[in-house]
């Protein structure tokens, strides 16, 4: 059989994003005769390339996420290896993060739209169910399980079409149990925090967490404790319904009480019957949020981020206005006041999102001795 091969080079074009173990850079990818394709970079921290646990879970995530090729997942094309240490080539995203986008709406103290927060757990839904229904070349189940869901693991394309990525700590049947769990305390099922053994309902419950996240612009955890405290909180699957308004329509509670049951088999049985759920709760009436909905949303309100050059405006600020009640609102880089209780969001709001923290915490390892208290 024909064996093809070639040296492809990649020229990074700027930093994308840092986490806990990697980084991830948007670069280019060259070809012969001037082809050029924009592409994600993921690799590993220095710091973290001679443990070769580590490594193996990098190389088991770039091999398993590989075959999954879904409208709703990052893809995944080349692992590769530069100078002795492992990266991969993702599909690139251009687009935001669910965090930001979010983030936002917190800023602005502007309403993230029901209809829009329901398509988009939707849309990772039916990604989950793909990944959680997908088999080997054996035809065996692979069990796959992300085990973060989480506003920062899911993007949102410029065309309004969300995205799952970062199956870094997913597990499946074939992949190696190093004995700890990983995730983030706001968005981990209960089974999970406690060390118990898990399954696609886990997905099913941070995906709960999520859509919770978006209608509440609030953890379903109270953030401000103690790690330990929050941790615990997680175990015995304590949620703050009362940030829930009591407007939100009570077909949508009972889907989100299903989602977040403490036990599993209170949950949904499988992630195809909860994406149908959704999906009839925005289109029962005939016609619900699309892609194109969500685009047109973020092209309105978020203009510094995603108005095409053509659109532009000369000056150096992009300004947009939003009337709103904004009594209070004085966040560090937040949008600038003006005396008709309008927001003016600069463009450096959208180029400074690195520089802002998150009140949620990043991924968090928990040793088994945790799991014995």
């Amino acid at each position: 059989m024909a064996v093809f091969s070639s040296n492809v080079k990649y020229e990074v074009i700027n930093l994308i994003a840092e986490g806990g173990m990697g980084t991830v850079y948007k670069a280019k990818k060259k070809g012969v005769d001037g082809f050029e394709k924009i592409v994600a970079i993921k690799t590993m921290l220095d710091s973290y390339t001679s443990d070769k646990v580590l490594v193996k879970r990098f190389i088991e995530e770039a091999k398993m996420v590989a075959d999954l090729v879904h409208e709703n997942i990052v893809q995944i094309y080349q692992l590769d290896k530069y100078k002795g240490n492992y990266f991969f080539v993702l599909e690139f995203v251009d687009g935001i993060s669910l965090f930001d986008f979010i983030e936002f709406h917190i800023q602005t103290r502007k309403i993230l739209p029901e209809n829009l927060a329901v398509f988009i757990t939707s849309r990772i839904a039916r990604g989950l169910a793909y990944a959680h229904t997908r088999r080997d070349t054996s035809g065996q189940v692979m069990n796959i399980v992300h085990c973060d869901v989480c506003p920062h693991n899911i993007l949102i394309t410029s065309e309004g079409l969300p995205k799952l990525t970062d199956f870094g700590i997913a597990k499946a049947k074939s992949m190696t149990d190093y004995s700890s769990i990983s995730g983030k305390l706001p968005f981990m099922s209960p089974e999970q925090a406690t060390g118990s053994d898990i399954d696609f309902r886990s997905d099913i419950y941070s995906l709960g967490a999520v859509l919770f996240y978006m209608l509440t612009g609030d953890s379903i955890r109270d953030m401000n404790e103690d790690i330990k405290v929050i941790l615990k909180q997680a175990k015995n699957n304590l949620i703050q319904w009362h940030k829930l308004s009591p407007e939100t329509p009570s077909e949508l509670q009972e889907i989100l009480a299903k989602m977040l049951a403490t036990n599993p088999a209170e949950r949904y049985q499988a992630t195809t019957e909860l994406a149908r759920d959704l999906e009839y709760h925005i289109y029962k009436s005939g016609y619900g949020p699309t892609v194109v909905t969500l685009a047109e949303y973020m092209h309105k309100f978020m203009p510094g981020k995603f108005m095409t050059a053509t659109d532009m405006p000369k000056t150096d600020e992009l300004e947009h206005t939003i009337p709103m009640n904004t009594d209070n609102l004085q966040p560090d880089n937040s949008p600038i006041m003006e005396e008709d209780k309008t927001v003016v969001l600069p463009a450096s709001y959208f180029e400074e999102k690195a520089a802002r923290t998150s009140k949620l915490p990043r991924t968090v390892v928990i040793p088994d001795k945790h799991f014995k208290t």
